[in-house]
């Protein structure tokens, strides 16, 4: 996705830079201690989008046999593949670091959202049943 400037030529990367700039000193401005970037972005929607495509998954996959499941996955895919892709990785392994808090915290990242260590390893389950 291409974004563009005032003049409707790309977004520099000093262009991109100076936005974030702004928007964290509109926020310390209104007491706001938040600091974003282009990574951090990145990172929530991630997290977010994962848990949100999980969770959907996870409530209609709980009631379903194996047959259902593997046919489930067939017309709606799988939500790691599809978040894989749009963030742009070779690997849904490096995408899956995304599933886990614990390794995010190992590897310095802050989870945006918390699952319950229950649901993910019952969601997980539910995902190898399909596979």
């Amino acid at each position: 996705m291409v974004w563009l400037n005032q003049w409707g030529l790309p977004m520099s990367v000093s262009g991109w830079k100076q936005v974030f700039a702004d928007a964290n000193a509109r926020c310390r401005a209104q007491g706001v201690a938040v600091r974003a970037t282009p990574h951090v972005l990145r990172h929530s929607y991630a997290v977010t989008t994962l848990e949100l495509l999980w969770r959907g998954h996870l409530q209609v996959l709980g009631e379903m046999n194996g047959e259902q499941r593997l046919t489930y996955q067939r017309v709606f895919g799988d939500p790691l593949n599809w978040v894989r892709i749009r963030l742009g990785h070779r690997s849904a392994t490096t995408t899956a670091i995304y599933l886990n808090p614990r390794e995010l915290h190992q590897t310095g990242e802050k989870s945006q959202v918390t699952w319950s260590r229950r649901e993910t390893e019952g969601f997980l389950s539910l995902y190898k049943l399909a596979a």
